[in-house]
């Protein structure tokens, strides 16, 4: 019998911590609390890591796939040999945007039972909780003391991973699914998140589940529906327009309220064609973006900061990467059965999330609130496969592993 060690509490913790990690405000040494407790993680799990390998040796494997991901991590750090006016920033940025990968191995080589992927799934669930109380306390402003504006983005990224968890629950808790994914809808709407909310109306319409074609039509019928339902709410219509009311023609026009990225991103893109092959290097576009964006040090385009950072070599190694991630959770949905499909489907429309979200945002560095916890869903659901591919086929199998989600096409 597996025994549970110090590495599975690690990453039982991982969503706990993006769900507390809202507010800003409370400083140690200089530092946000949320920076030392991202630093603490990627210190700890490293060690974790180190420490099961050499006891272990080849009874803990890392079974997350680390090559590809490491290709497009490892070149951010080579960037940092040519990144302009290199400091700490740039470190920290390196640091911050491969941090996923080591909890995605973590995950991978503590993660070994469908029950312990079965209790991960709850801590997400249950994360939903602070989650809501962090904005009751910013809608209330109960806390004045505290910056909570500034983390209302990530806590939408967050819940809507959350969401993403319940989507992927498996019969007979299509209620549960159901409800958890409105919760999950509510709390970025109320978060003003538009692209987050939009996203997490779309994701049910990328469902595979969805196994007939009328059940998907209606499906997408009644998304679009609720979806202009929003759109014309009062509180987006602010967020989304100047004159706080538009049309959808006016949404396709391009003639919607930015918050000043589209006057931005054209600078950023020219400044990138100075040096368009490796880029500026990791962690430059923090300084440059506050000359062109004033107020502002984030891209808010993941695809324009990896191509302004890591020039083409580096944009076309995340495209592939990103890709070859897409094409890779999409089979093992397909393939697995059970709690580890429910875990794959959930790391699947996480990812979509992401790669939607990295157009108008900065999801790539939320290491803390967002690529951690997906990252911990990928590694556990790898983790688990591994193990369950290479046992003998004489072990009986475990009972959830009977659910069989295209059983219902």
């Amino acid at each position: 019998m597996i025994q549970p060690r110090l590495g599975y509490l690690f990453v039982l913790s991982v969503p706990m911590c993006a769900a507390v990690a809202t507010p800003r405000g409370l400083e140690f040494g200089g530092l946000n609390y949320t920076g030392w407790l991202w630093l603490g993680m990627l210190v700890l799990g490293v060690l974790l890591i180190m420490i099961e390998k050499a006891i272990f040796r080849d009874q803990r494997c890392v079974r997350f796939p680390v090559i590809p991901w490491a290709a497009y991590f490892g070149f951010n750090w080579i960037s940092l040999i040519w990144a302009d006016d290199f400091g700490a920033r740039n470190v920290q940025d390196a640091m911050q945007v491969s941090m996923p990968l080591v909890i995605g191995a973590a995950a991978s080589m503590f993660i070994e039972t469908s029950g312990q992927l079965r209790t991960l799934q709850r801590v997400f669930v249950i994360s939903m909780l602070p989650l809501f109380v962090s904005l009751i306390i910013w809608k209330l402003d109960l806390m004045p003391s505290l910056d909570f504006d500034t983390g209302m983005r990530p806590l939408g990224l967050t819940v809507g991973l959350v969401g993403c968890v319940f989507l992927a629950m498996a019969p007979p808790k299509y209620l549960l699914a159901v409800a958890g994914w409105a919760v999950s809808l509510a709390i970025c709407f109320a978060s003003g998140g538009r692209t987050v909310t939009l996203s997490i109306l779309a994701l049910p319409m990328l469902h595979p589940r969805i196994g007939t074609k009328l059940g998907r039509v209606v499906l997408c019928v009644l998304m679009l529906v609720l979806a202009v339902v929003v759109f014309h709410s009062d509180s987006f219509q602010q967020r989304f327009f100047y004159s706080g009311h538009g049309t959808l023609e006016d949404l396709m026009a391009g003639d919607v309220r930015g918050s000043g990225r589209f006057d931005a991103w054209p600078k950023i893109l020219d400044h990138a064609m100075l040096n368009p092959w490796l880029g500026h290097g990791i962690g430059s576009a923090y300084d440059y973006v506050a000359i062109v964006w004033p107020g502002m040090n984030h891209v808010q385009n993941d695809y324009l900061r990896v191509f302004y950072e890591t020039g083409v070599v580096g944009f076309v190694i995340f495209i592939l990467v990103a890709i070859w991630q897409t094409i890779s959770l999409f089979g093992h949905v397909r393939s697995s059965t059970g709690l580890v499909q429910q875990t794959f489907l959930a790391a699947w429309l996480g990812w979509l999330l992401f790669l939607i979200n990295a157009t108008t945002g900065n999801p790539i560095s939320y290491n803390l609130w967002f690529m951690n916890p997906l990252f911990a869903l990928m590694g556990a659901a790898y983790g688990v496969h591994a193990l369950q591919s290479d046992a003998s086929s004489s072990v009986s199998p475990d009972p959830q592993d009977n659910l069989h989600f295209y059983d219902q096409a």
